[in-house]
């Protein structure tokens, strides 16, 4: 009796061995997927994404979505090699809250291989497109204070977005600072017209990878890249150091072979493709103001040229579409200048700023929005009057 028991025993305990075999659901594990969104972003789990594990073996797919925490759960998983992906729409006003900067974007991770043999989490960082763009940071135009000396402006632009972006042919220009007409458009904007006027265009050499500039970093562009402060072509009373470590590129007026610029072969030289005369001795961006613009063209060379309507002046003026210009900023002499002296089309700026006067030693600088880890993201409503403030000690490369 006892034999015959201990056999019944064991072949029973084979019968569920067996049986634990040929079920599926014996072997299923759970497995999570953490998703986190890109750095520079104001949080670091990613919620509401959509996430698929596909096996490789069967193309199976399990969906989830990930919670609060940023963790999709996967509670019946068979053991195996699979797939992730990871895809979510951010709406403009997500954007903003997570980057700081508005405009919809679609992020997205993908991990071709995961080998899943039990219980376990993943971690995914999901990718997307920049939000946000170049914006033009601060220009000194004004000169330096008790002198007339104005060989010490520069330009900042400023990596507004959430990704690295590349200034490799990066295009800038200035308007004329005013208008020899009294019915003259280039000077100033006639009603009806959307488009800019520039008087100078320039453009930052490169391939196309050579020059980075990180979220929250800047390049700085100086008439002429010196410490002007302290070198003795320079002056004494100039608020500014633009040698080499603070600028990043200078204007080398080459044009007029009369009256040659002095070059820094330091400060590597931006390529001048425009200027509306050539008899100038530099890049005079004038201390009255201009108005400044940032864009991008495939084509610079093949942009309509004109002379200013109403004016015997044969200098001529690039006209560059509203559509290939990426930031605008209309910088006016004074207090006094009205709406219908802006040099800027109120599509590019919807309004107008000014250091007060010139050879004050300040710049106007864009203000500082918000502070997301660490990076500061810059107020950008296209509207140069409440987006810039005049900025007492010009502060290229720092606030």
């Amino acid at each position: 009796m006892k034999v015959k028991s201990l056999l019944f025993l064991f072949m029973s305990a084979a019968v569920f061995s067996a049986c634990d075999k040929d079920d599926p659901e014996a072997n299923l594990v759970s497995y999570t997927i953490q998703v986190e969104y890109p750095e520079n972003y104001s949080k670091t789990a990613a919620e509401n994404v959509d996430v698929v594990l596909k096996n490789l073996t069967t193309n199976q797919e399990l969906k989830a979505v990930s919670d609060a925490e940023g963790e999709a759960k996967f509670s019946s998983v068979t053991p195996g090699n699979y797939s992730v992906t990871a895809s979510r729409n951010i709406s403009e006003s997500e954007a903003e809250a997570l980057t700081g900067v508005k405009g919809e974007v679609f992020l997205n991770a993908t991990l071709t291989q995961l080998q899943v043999l039990a219980e376990g989490t993943e971690t995914l960082k999901l990718q997307g497109s920049a939000v946000g763009n170049w914006v033009i940071k601060e220009f000194y135009y004004s000169g330096a204070p008790n002198s007339f000396y104005f060989y010490d402006g520069f330009i900042e632009i400023y990596n507004n977005a959430t990704e690295t972006l590349y200034a490799d042919g990066l295009l800038f220009g200035t308007t004329k600072s005013a208008s020899s007409s009294s019915t003259g458009v280039y000077g100033y904007i006639a009603e009806g017209r959307n488009d800019a006027y520039l008087a100078f265009v320039m453009r930052i050499p490169g391939s196309g990878t050579q020059h980075p500039v990180e979220p929250g970093k800047s390049i700085v562009i100086a008439i002429d890249g010196i410490d002007h402060k302290g070198d003795p072509n320079g002056n004494a009373n100039s608020p500014v150091n633009l040698g080499p470590g603070v600028a990043d590129f200078e204007v080398y007026f080459d044009v007029n072979p009369n009256t040659p610029d002095t070059d820094n072969p330091a400060v590597p030289n931006v390529e001048i493709l425009h200027a509306y005369q050539t008899t100038l001795f530099d890049y005079l961006p004038g201390v009255f103001g201009s108005g400044l613009v940032i864009f991008r063209h495939d084509s610079p060379a093949s942009l309509e040229k004109s002379t200013e309507p109403n004016s015997t002046s044969s200098s001529q003026y690039v006209r560059v579409p509203k559509e290939a210009v990426i930031d605008g900023l209309d910088a006016a002499a004074n207090a006094t200048i009205t709406a219908e002296r802006k040099r800027l089309p109120v599509n590019i700026d919807a309004g107008m700023n000014t250091v007060g006067g010139t050879y004050t030693g300040t710049s106007l600088r864009r203000k500082v929005k918000q502070e997301i880890g660490g990076r500061k993201v810059l107020l950008d409503s296209n509207n140069s009057g409440t987006d810039f403030e005049v900025n007492a000690t010009p502060s290229p490369k720092t606030w």
